[in-house]
């Protein structure tokens, strides 16, 4: 099981998330989704491009510790007590 990103969760390059659900929380976070954006250090604004295959977020799949960005990057943070 895969723990569940949020908005301002970080990213392998240097970065984070930028964009999310507007109502669907992890932790007091909002829970980030499938073509959310991500600001990257090296890339500028990417989006996410693998997300959960049975968890959704106001119909979009939500994003988990591991999922890639659109420039090759991985999230590398997550809540550390929701899972999916």
């Amino acid at each position: 099981m895969l723990k569940i990103a949020r908005i301002g969760d970080a990213i392998s390059h240097g970065g984070e998330i930028i964009e999310s659900s507007p109502d669907c929380f992890a932790n007091d976070r909002k829970i980030a989704r499938l073509g959310d954006a991500v600001i990257c250090s090296l890339h500028g604004t990417q989006s996410i491009v693998t997300a959960s295959s049975n968890l959704y977020c106001n119909g979009i799949s939500a994003a988990r510790i591991g999922d890639q960005i659109s420039c090759g990057a991985t999230i590398v943070e997550s809540s550390e007590d929701v899972f999916n």
